[in-house]
């Protein structure tokens, strides 16, 4: 499942599922996540969702001709793949992308034992 939530300092305050219809952004109603701000277009940006070569589906984000443009890890695009823990901004609004089937989980470090006795460490490799 992926999903959008929306921070203030730091705080989530909003989250959006995106489904099969995408997800638009902007000031107008009829947009699923709108936004009050006299920076945001009234259609801004929308995220779909594609299929790759292996027919997994991936996750694009797409600027709709905004005024003030839309930004993935503070650099400003028109179109552009999504990866898990992205941070988009549409206006002054910040969003972070979050995509279960792509959560990539480092590998546990495996605890050592010293030959000092109760001192113990980890060795990255």
């Amino acid at each position: 499942m992926a999903m959008i939530i929306q921070t203030v300092d730091g705080v989530v305050s909003n989250r959006f599922d995106i489904n099969e219809s995408g997800l638009g952004f902007g000031r107008t109603p009829d947009n699923q996540v709108q936004i009050d701000d006299l920076a945001v277009s009234s259609q801004h940006a929308r995220i779909y969702s594609e299929q790759d070569d292996t027919a997994k589906a991936i996750f694009m984000i797409e600027d709709l001709d905004s005024t003030n443009g839309t930004f993935v890890n503070e650099n400003k695009i028109t179109k552009q793949q999504l990866r898990h823990n992205d941070s988009i901004r549409v206006g002054w609004n910040v969003f972070i992308f979050i995509d279960e089937n792509d959560q990539q989980l480092e590998q546990t470090s495996k605890i050592k034992k010293s030959w000092i006795p109760g001192v113990y460490y980890t060795k990255d490799k």
